[in-house]
């Protein structure tokens, strides 16, 4: 390895261990959310980093940085696999008793779903006919996910409040729209 990919290296492993030192030190703190409810972050030990985990930013830093160096490609299976991943956590959450984070985090998952959905379109939208077949892996990736999203919110709808329940079937819809629209690409090409 040269020098550069030394530095580079560890410059990485610093900046990791300096968000580490931060989220240790504020895994005690309290933090307000959007009800005006305290919340505070926790630090515990398990397989998976739940939303209320102090390390928690330090998973979706990360998730983003893989979102922005990701190809157009790419970036709709890791859209779809956060949107997964953030379903999970609502499950475990409510689990615990925490709807009001599972909400959020519901919304996150349904949004990363949508947004998903919505690359996906656009990557057919913006090739020419013969490319379009190479993305039909993809759009049936996305697809086969979404069940478990309109199977979750039927589900659990009554854990949360009217308000909420509206937010969660707006999503919905445009999730169900735009996976017609996926679906509409997905049949031209078989024509």
């Amino acid at each position: 390895m040269s020098k550069v990919n030394y530095l580079f290296l560890f410059l990485a492993a610093s900046f990791a261990l300096f968000i580490l030192f931060v989220s240790l030190q504020s895994a005690n703190k309290n933090r307000m959310t959007s009800n005006s409810s305290l919340v505070s972050n926790k630090f515990y030990i398990a397989k998976e980093i739940l939303p209320d985990h102090s390390l928690y930013p330090t998973l979706m830093l990360i998730d983003r940085l893989r979102l922005e160096l990701a190809s157009a490609e790419k970036r709709t299976y890791l859209l779809m696999n956060y949107g997964n991943r953030r379903l999970f956590y609502s499950r475990r959450l409510l689990e615990e008793g925490n709807s009001d984070l599972a909400f959020i985090t519901l919304t996150k998952a349904l949004k990363y779903a949508n947004q998903a959905l919505s690359e996906g379109i656009f990557l057919f939208e913006e090739s020419s006919f013969n490319k379009r077949s190479g993305y039909q892996q993809q759009a049936f990736f996305i697809l086969e996910k979404l069940p478990a999203y309109d199977d979750f919110v039927v589900l659990h709808r009554d854990q949360f409040s009217n308000d909420e329940k509206v937010m969660l079937e707006t999503l919905a819809a445009e999730n169900h729209y735009l996976a017609e629209k996926l679906r509409y690409f997905l049949n031209q090409i078989d024509l």
